[in-house]
């Protein structure tokens, strides 16, 4: 695996609004449970929860998509947060295990907010 999906590039995956790059699948690309967590989430509050969570089952089967837990992110997650808060800057916490779980596995995100995970020292981008 080399690239980490971010949530939002799912949720426009999954809506239709956009495409996934070829090479993201063909090399190889993961999302972490916190990412799942958003999308279920977003399906089980929509109006057929069945339908959407299928979806996001069916996704992840697809696009042959890694799936990356959280036991060693805690410790980076800390010290990303720590930093960013000396720094008079904030992420979402959501944000902060994402980029954990990138450092951690020494993975690329790939992000339509790049604006915010550029505040984060060593995080590499796509």
């Amino acid at each position: 695996m080399k690239y980490l999906l971010d949530t939002n590039i799912l949720v426009d995956y999954l809506r239709g609004r956009s495409k996934l790059d070829e090479m993201l699948v063909k090399e190889g690309s993961a999302v972490s449970v916190i990412t799942l967590s958003e999308l279920y989430y977003g399906a089980y509050k929509s109006m057929n929860p069945k339908k959407g969570a299928k979806e996001i089952e069916e996704t992840v089967k697809d696009l042959s998509l890694g799936i990356i837990q959280l036991e060693n992110n805690t410790k980076i997650y800390g010290k990303i947060k720590a930093f960013l808060e000396k720094k008079g800057k904030r992420l979402e916490d959501i944000d902060l295990f994402i980029a954990a779980t990138a450092i951690s596995n020494n993975l690329t995100v790939v992000t339509n907010n790049k604006k915010y995970f550029r505040r984060i020292p060593k995080l590499k981008l796509y």
